[in-house]
C-alpha cells in the first residue's frame, strides 16, 4: 500500500509572478456599536485613502470593504481588502498601508472594538518564506511586535505572536522542564487562586521550573509584589499544601526565562488534547491522532529516531502495538494512511519512494502556544 502522492511545488518560482494578497480583520464584538450613517461616512473617506487599485473586481479590487455580523448580543466589525503586487519589491509597503487602515480604523473607532484577529489569505502561503518575511516587517512596522503565522489553512494564515515552551522532542520524551508529574500541584494552586481573586490582586504567581539530573524536574511555587507578605504565604499553603517563595519584580524581569505563568506550566504539561508546534516562523496544529502517529518514529524510551528510515509495514506493526494509539484503529490501515498524509503535508513527515522518516530539522521544532492579535494584547 502506498500514500497518494503529496503535491509538489511547482516549479515557476512565485518572485516571478504577480501576488494577490487578501487581507481581513476581524475586530471584538460590542453591545453598543452602531453602524450609523456618520460611521459609514468616516468609514468611506478613510477608504479612499488607502484604496490600490489591483485592476480587479469585487474583494479583490484593492478598495477596503466593512462588514458586519451579529455576535451573541453584540455586533462585530469585519475589514477586507485586496493588494495586488506587480513586483515583488512593491509586497511590503502594499502590506502595511493594509494594517495601518486596520489599526486607524481602530483608533478612529470605526470598529465594532480593537483588532482580535487577522487573516492572510495568498496562493500556497504556507510554503512562501519570502512572501511571510514581508507581512513580518509589515506587522512590527504597525504593531511593534514580532508575528508568528498560524497556517489555517495552505493558503490562509493567521498573524499573531507565540509563547515557547520546550522542542517537540522533549515534549514527545518528557525530558524537558514541563512535566506532567506536577500538573495536579499546579491545578490544585490554580482553582484556588480562581476562587480568592480579590485576596491575590496585588500579587502575581509563577512556577519556576529546575532540571533533576536523571529524574523528572522539580518546580517551585512563587509569587512577587511590592514586598513579601507572610499571610499569602500562610493562606496559599493552607489550602493548597504548597510553599510560596517570594521573588523581587525586578529579578524576575532581568531573569525571564526561567519563571513560567502558571496558565503556561499548565498548558505545556498536558498529555492530551492537540499541539501548537512552530516551524520557523510557521505554526502548525497536530491533533491528538497526528501526534500519537508521530510516536511511531520513536524508539522504546519515547526519542525520535530523527533520520531513520521506515518502510510500511514497520510502521503498522508500530501502531498495532502503540499505547499511543487508540485501540479501536490499532490495526487500521486506512488510520495509518491519513495521518502520514496529514504529517508529510504539514513537514513532519518525509516520504521517500515508499519509505518515512521525520523531517531534517524536527529537532529544532518548537511546542508553542499561539495567541491571535486579540488574545497577545490581552495577555500584556
Amino acid at each position: 500500500m502506498t500514500l497518494l502522492s503529496v503535491e509538489k511545488k511547482q516549479q515557476t518560482p512565485y518572485a516571478s509572478r504577480p501576488t494577490i494578497f487578501d487581507l481581513a480583520a476581524y475586530y471584538e464584538p460590542s453591545a453598543d456599536f452602531v453602524l450609523s450613517r456618520k460611521t459609514r461616512d468616516s468609514f468611506e473617506q478613510l477608504a479612499d485613502q488607502y484604496t490600490r487599485s489591483t485592476l480587479l473586481l469585487g474583494r479583490f479590487g484593492g478598495r477596503p470593504v466593512m462588514q458586519t455580523q451579529v455576535q451573541g448580543i453584540g455586533v462585530a466589525t469585519r475589514l477586507e481588502v485586496g493588494r495586488l503586487a506587480l513586483r515583488p519589491g512593491g509586497a511590503a509597503t502594499l502590506l502595511q498601508s493594509a494594517l495601518e487602515m486596520f489599526a486607524e480604523c481602530e483608533a478612529r473607532s470605526l470598529t465594532s472594538g480593537k483588532v482580535d484577529v487577522v487573516h492572510v489569505f495568498f496562493h500556497h502561503a504556507d510554503s512562501r518564506r519570502g512572501e511571510r518575511d514581508k507581512i513580518s516587517a509589515a506587522f512590527r512596522a504597525v504593531f511593534g511586535d514580532v508575528c508568528s503565522f498560524l497556517a489555517v489553512d495552505r493558503d490562509v494564515l493567521a498573524l499573531g505572536q507565540c509563547t515557547e515552551y520546550q522542542t517537540l522532542p522533549e515534549y514527545i520524551s518528557e525530558s524537558g522542564l514541563f512535566h506532567s508529574i506536577h500538573r495536579n500541584r499546579v491545578e490544585k494552586v490554580q482553582q484556588h487562586l480562581q476562587k480568592e481573586v480579590g485576596r491575590y490582586e496585588n500579587h502575581h504567581f509563577l512556577v519556576l521550573p529546575e532540571a533533576v539530573a536523571g529524574d523528572a524536574p522539580k518546580i517551585t511555587f512563587c509569587y512577587t509584589g511590592a514586598q513579601p507578605e507572610k499571610s499569602v504565604e500562610i493562606y496559599v499553603g493552607e489550602y493548597t499544601g504548597e510553599q510560596l517563595s517570594f521573588v523581587p519584580s525586578d529579578e524576575i524581569a532581568s531573569e525571564h526565562g526561567r519563571y513560567s505563568n502558571l496558565e503556561d506550566y499548565e498548558r505545556a504539561s498536558r498529555r492530551y488534547g492537540g499541539l501548537w508546534v512552530q516551524q520557523e516562523d510557521l505554526v502548525r496544529f497536530l491533533d491528538p491522532q497526528q501526534l500519537g502517529t508521530l510516536y511511531l518514529f520513536c524508539d522504546g524510551e519515547k526519542k525520535p529516531e530523527i533520520g531513520r528510515l521506515f518502510d510500511w509495514g514497520e510502521l503498522a506493526g508500530r501502531q498495532r502495538q502503540s499505547s499511543h494509539i487508540s485501540r479501536a484503529v490499532q490495526n487500521s490501515e486506512t488510520f495509518l494512511h491519513t495521518t502520514l498524509i496529514a504529517l508529510v503535508r504539514k513537514r513532519f513527515v518525509i516520504e521517500d519512494r515508499g519509505t518515512f522518516r521525520l523531517a531534517d530539522r524536527f529537532a529544532d521544532f518548537t511546542h508553542v502556544h499561539f495567541f491571535n492579535l486579540g488574545e497577545a494584547r490581552h495577555r500584556r
